[in-house]
């Protein structure tokens, strides 16, 4: 259940000495943030403060009709706005990026030189996401310590700046296309079983080409 669906509580009245402690234990938490959060926690708190509970006391009854007839009615004003749904998504995005190997431990696993995993960054053929100190290759591409069979005609399937979520979601979901004895399997599970890579990439790509 996301904030936008927990049912809204009603209005409750603070006195100066509740709202300053508020303020308190807010500031509290963000100073116990390190600095890849910080950002986050700032536009968790912009989009609170841009969805604020809109008072209508102030508005007069031809304001509101004008309003209801533009399609907008007084409980959706009186309503708070849910905040923005995707800052749930840029969180675990977040938690993705951070569950990366550097090009040496890619080269590690791979059993290639740091040189060979640059190449290959470049080349669409392992995903990775360019930082200021380098290249960064999300973990999930290396189920069980490895790279699957196949990986790297998958991998130039999958666009660049696509989100690492929405990625991993796709390869390890079952896809109408991988079928083994009418069982539908993911990508990864497709490699994995020495199924074609190519079925495989075309599969990735109908999962992020498909429209809603």
């Amino acid at each position: 259940m996301s904030i936008a669906h927990l049912p809204q509580a009603a209005p409750r009245s603070h006195s100066p000495a509740q709202d300053r402690a508020a303020r308190d234990r807010v500031i509290a938490l963000v100073t116990q943030l390190d600095g890849d959060r910080l950002d986050i926690a700032e536009e968790m708190l912009a989009e609170i403060v841009a969805h604020r509970r809109v008072d209508t006391r102030g508005l007069t009854g031809t304001e509101l009709e004008a309003l209801t007839r533009a399609g907008v009615d007084e409980a959706a004003l009186l309503g708070t706005s849910a905040p923005v749904a995707t800052l749930q998504g840029r969180l675990w995005e977040r938690q993705a990026e951070d569950d990366s190997c550097t090009v040496s431990e890619a080269a590690a696993i791979l059993g290639v030189t740091a040189a060979r995993v640059r190449q290959r960054c470049a080349a669409g053929t392992l995903l990775a996401q360019r930082r200021s100190d380098g290249w960064h290759l999300p973990s999930f591409q290396f189920p069980d310590g490895r790279e699957p069979r196949g990986w790297s005609t998958v991998a130039q399937t999958i666009p660049s700046g696509t989100p690492l979520l929405l990625a991993e979601r796709v390869l390890t979901s079952p896809a109408p296309r991988l079928l083994v004895d009418g069982e539908q399997l993911a990508p990864f599970e497709w490699l994995a079983q020495g199924g074609d890579p190519g079925a495989a990439a075309a599969a990735v790509d109908d999962a992020l080409n498909r429209l809603p």
